[in-house]
């Protein structure tokens, strides 16, 4: 048994998700009371809260299909060898940057990127073997980041650093 570097369960692994579907219900939620119970504004302004509450319950239930669907699609295991730690930057909104911790690994001839927490990023060590746990991308509402030679994703429940003998 190898080391396990990090581990989280299947809800831990979507909180982003769930955490953008439960602020897409938030907002249409009172977008919605404001247009049914808000008598004081014009009926325009109502109207005009009634769509956009309507439109963002829309948004919340197909991110909710979208993430249902990816987690009961089923994990899938890899085991790769650790080829580089890469801090990637990426346009964000406003002109902002974000930040995404990324683990170059290789496995055979097919290359894989995991986005991955600080810590497992500041566990992880170059040239080690490891057997990740991970929700392949489907790509329903972009296009997928998976080939037979490349995959992307950062839906992780675990990664363990395995014997180097394992690798080969």
């Amino acid at each position: 048994m190898g080391t396990v570097i990090y581990s989280a369960g299947p809800l831990q692994a979507f909180l982003p998700s769930i955490e953008v579907i439960v602020v897409f219900f938030v907002i249409a939620g009172l977008g919605l009371a404001t247009a049914f119970f808000g008598r004081n504004q014009s009926r325009g302004s109502r109207i005009g809260l009634g769509i956009a509450g309507g439109v963002l319950v829309i948004a919340g239930c197909a991110t909710l299909i979208f993430t249902i669907y990816l987690l009961t699609g089923g994990r899938k295991t890899a085991t790769v060898m650790l080829n580089k730690k890469t801090v990637v930057e990426d346009n964000c909104n406003n002109g902002r940057t974000c930040t995404r911790l990324v683990l170059e690994t290789q496995s055979g001839e097919k290359l894989y990127d995991f986005a991955v927490q600080q810590s497992a990023f500041d566990r992880a060590t170059v040239g080690s073997c490891y057997q990740v746990d991970y929700y392949p991308s489907t790509g329903i509402f972009t296009p997928s980041v998976q080939t037979d030679l490349y995959t992307a994703t950062s839906n992780i429940t675990q990664i363990k650093q395995l014997e180097p003998a394992s690798c080969q």
